[in-house]
Order: C-alpha cells, then structure tokens, then sequence
C-alpha cells in the first residue's frame, strides 16, 4: 500500500512568471521541492483553474489554405488566409468565398467571386461548394489539406475540387461528413517540466507520451472565463525528484498552443509525495531544521529509539512475569529482584 507523507499546494498566476508568456508561462519556485527518499515519488493535480475564453478555431496556425487553380489547362498555385475568429458555417462560407475570390483575382487576373456558390443543408448537416461558369474555358478549384482543421469545419477529411465545363456543366464539392465549426471542446493544461512517461495522448498527433495534466471541457461562451474545479479527475504521476521550476501553457483539441491575447490565467497545483514504506513519517521530523541532520541521520535515530522502546518493552514484560499482586501486598517470587539501574535488592521476609 502507498501512502502520502507530504503535500504541497501551489497557487499559480500567468501575472507573476518568471519566464514566457501569458499563455506559456514559467515560474522558479523560492523553495524547490524534493523527495526525501530515492523509493519515493510525486504525483500532480490541477484542483481548479481560471481561463479567459478568448482564444478562437480559426486561428494563425490553421488559417493558411493552399489552393490550385486549373483554367484552360494554366495551373496557378496559390493561397489565402482566413481572418481569426470562431465562425458558424454560413460565415465560414462567405469568408472563404470572399477571401478566395481576392486570392484568385490576384494570382490570374480573373475575378470568381461572384460565381461562387457555397451553401449548407442543415437537414444533411454539408455544405456545397460550386462554381457557376458563364463561358466555356474549362475551370477547376482545388482546396489542399494543409489545414486539417479548416478542412473538417466544412466537413471534408481530404484536398477536394469543384470546377465548371460549359454553364451548364459542372461539378459540385459536398462534404463527406457533418460540418463542424465547433472543434475546441476542451482546453488541456501542459507541462514540459513535470516529466510523465506512462500517459500517452492522441489529440493532436498520433500517439505521443503525454504532457496533460488536466482536461478541462468547455462549458463557456466565447470572451467569458472558464472557471473550472477538479473534484477527483487526474492525479498524473511525474518522475522528476526536484522539482524547482514549473512551466505550464494551454492547448485546445487542435493545437497545442492557444493565443490568449496577452490576458492571464491562474491555477491550483497540488504536488503530492508517495511512499510504499507502512512506517508512518515522524512527524517531529518537520521540528528539526534539514540543513543540520541529513534526512538519512534521521532516519537513523528513528530507527535507534524504535530498538531501545522495543529494549525496555522487553523488560518489562520480565519484570511483570515475575510480580503478582495481591490486593495491596507485593510478594516477590524470589529472594532477589534485579534492580532496572543494573543493581540488585535483597528482601528479607519478615
């Protein structure tokens, strides 16, 4: 069985690092933490947490979209960004229509935006994206998949195409699973400083070691906080044996970092220390000051009075065996009794 013989509790604010951003912080304990056995080992737990809901879908690591255009077999490779933000599908489709519209007007001198066409069926729950030609010059639109995150937004797993023959011929691009604009249903709280090596995570990429030490699912509106307790959710164990700095960051169910727009957020940590020895800690180990009596001299001393109480308990129990007593009267079983100073008594009976 293992038990706890130290508890630590930190309160932690992005407003008072020592190193990193708001999102991204580091922070030097005054005091470092350390086991006081090599056999001993921590465990962490986020308890609650405090984080402004500012952070977006549509974001600087997944706005960036490449595309193909195929026009009387001329192929131009080019790319648009979209503007940050969290969309619902319909705003979605008239950013991308216009931003792609701009992108190809500036890289072959032919404006499409007012042929776009991109639509959502909510009975189907996808969206349609086509191109209404009004001429006869062969024309092809391919999105790539450089942005996974943009490409299941409008239900898409892979680079698609739409494209246009004559007016009347065309092909359409319809999503092959349900849109989803709301891909962030958590924030993960990340440390690369408490080192785990048994947890494993499949978020972001596939099948990595994991670095969370909590999972916090967003129950929010967007520009409110977060305000989040653990009840009894993820104690992690970590394998460092001191630990004297503490660097945490965000990332949601996309990405491993978030932008929090220089705004802070706070944290309780609890560090645990565990112990497989049934030998309950002395507490008066806490009264000695560490620097005068290493912790394996203490031990020793521990180990010294617990031989000298189970010494005199033996004694004792000799001692007792060979009393009786009889009302107020001791008799003696012998005519000696061996004195506990290492002596003897002699009693003559009268």
């Amino acid at each position: 069985m293992s038990y706890v013989i130290n508890s630590y509790n930190l309160f932690l604010s992005s407003t008072k690092r020592t190193a990193g951003d708001s999102n991204a912080f580091e922070t030097a304990l005054y005091r470092p933490i350390g086991l006081t056995s090599p056999n001993n080992w921590f465990t962490v737990r986020v308890g609650s947490a405090e984080i402004p809901y500012v952070f977006t879908l549509i974001n600087p690591e997944n706005s960036l979209i490449n595309f193909t255009l195929d026009r009387n077999s001329v192929i131009y490779n080019g790319s648009l960004t979209l503007t940050s933000g969290n969309y619902n599908i319909l705003t979605l489709l008239s950013e991308l229509k216009t931003r792609l519209g701009t992108a190809i007007s500036s890289l072959s001198g032919w404006d499409p935006t007012t042929l776009f066409s991109f639509t959502y069926d909510r009975s189907s729950g996808k969206a349609t994206l086509s191109i209404l030609g009004t001429d006869s010059t062969a024309t092809t639109i391919t999105i790539s998949n450089n942005s996974p995150v943009f490409l299941k937004c409008l239900g898409f797993t892979t680079s698609f195409s739409f494209s246009y023959t004559t007016p009347t011929t065309r092909v359409n691009a319809t999503s092959s699973q349900n849109v989803n604009v709301s891909q962030n249903t958590a924030v993960y709280i990340r440390s690369d400083s408490l080192l785990q090596s048994s947890n494993i995570e499949n978020i972001v990429v596939d099948n990595e070691v994991s670095n969370i030490l909590a999972k916090i699912q967003i129950n929010a509106s967007p520009q409110s906080y977060i305000l989040w307790t653990n009840p009894v959710d993820l104690e992690t164990k970590i394998n460092n044996r001191v630990i004297d700095t503490i660097s945490l960051y965000l990332g949601s169910s996309t990405a491993y970092k978030l932008d929090l727009g220089n705004l802070d957020w706070s944290l309780r940590l609890t560090v645990k220390e565990w112990t497989r020895d049934h030998t309950q800690q002395d507490l008066a180990v806490n009264m000695i000051p560490q620097p005068q009596i290493p912790t394996e001299g203490l031990q020793n001393l521990f180990d010294e009075r617990d031989r000298a109480v189970r010494k005199l308990k033996k004694l004792r129990d000799k001692i007792s065996s060979r009393i009786t007593v009889n009302g107020d009267t001791e008799t003696e079983t012998g005519p000696e009794r061996q004195d506990l100073r290492g002596g003897t008594e002699t009693q003559t009976a009268s």
